[in-house]
């Protein structure tokens, strides 16, 4: 029975104008953003020092400083790749493409029918989190194509790196927009509605990201708070994994994951469906 409903969610996403649109928008915003980056590096190189001292004379901490130098890639494909998958706008792209699979099952009454058809609701939730997941991972991978093809017409296929640390931080990146995807899927079961759990998905991660930056200003010590926020976690994966605490983004991310989870199916276990 579970292949039958995952054949059925299969042809639905096969049918969705939104995942084909998004990610059309996902590889050409990869490039985009690549070619942006590149100028940004070029600029900044000519006056660094400036730079420094402007964000200092604004409070920054000398880590966010850190982290900010550390969005911009250098001339080298792997800086690239990174910055890309720690690039959370192709998170949010994803949260659209979710929010319309899983919030457009109750507004057309799908939902209900899989339900009344005999499939356990733990069978509809799980096959929803498996296609969510494949969604999140298809957007980021025309994002990564969008800024790898961008990034090799500049300067080829020159790259600066470690095979295992490559590899390491490539997992906990894969991890994490696993356990993002589950966070899309639990607000969209509990919102019900595709217009609200698109708003919700994205307001609510800004929001929260905004309120930490700005209070990391005030109060340092709110970084070691704030980095196990999944999507602040995300932006800073390669950092936290050659400093030796690779454990922040896996923990993270098994975290969100179990809780996520663990929440969305015991509200749609106790949903009234209409």
């Amino acid at each position: 029975m579970m292949t039958s409903l995952m054949r059925s969610d299969w042809c639905k996403l096969q049918k969705s104008r939104s995942l084909k649109v998004c990610l059309l928008i996902a590889f050409i915003l990869g490039a985009v953003m690549a070619l942006l980056y590149h100028m940004a590096w070029v600029n900044l190189g000519e006056s660094l020092e400036a730079t420094l001292s402007m964000m200092q004379m604004l409070g920054s901490s000398e880590q966010s400083i850190r982290q900010a130098l550390e969005i911009i890639p250098q001339d080298d494909l792997w800086s690239y790749v990174n910055t890309a998958l720690a690039d959370t706008n192709v998170l949010y792209i994803a949260a659209i493409v979710i929010g319309v699979f899983v919030g457009s099952e109750y507004s057309m009454g799908t939902i209900k029918n899989s339900v009344s058809r005999g499939f356990s609701r733990n069978k509809v939730y799980a096959s929803k989190l498996i296609f969510s997941v494949g969604v999140m991972l298809l957007t980021v991978l025309c994002y990564l194509l969008g800024t790898m093809i961008a990034a090799v017409s500049m300067f080829g296929f020159r790259s600066e790196g470690n095979a295992s640390d490559i590899m390491l931080i490539l997992s906990a990146y894969l991890c994490e927009f696993i356990a993002v995807s589950s966070i899309y899927v639990w607000i969209s079961f509990w919102l019900k509605s595709t217009g609200h759990s698109i708003a919700f998905s994205l307001v609510i991660p800004m929001l929260i990201s905004s309120v930490l930056q700005v209070v990391s200003i005030v109060n340092n010590h709110t970084d070691a708070v704030s980095r196990f926020w999944i999507f602040q976690t995300v932006t800073s994966t390669r950092s936290l994994c050659l400093s030796g605490e690779a454990y922040v983004p896996f923990l993270s991310a098994a975290v969100y994951f179990a809780v996520s989870c663990f929440g969305g199916l015991m509200i749609f276990r106790h949903q009234e469906l209409k």
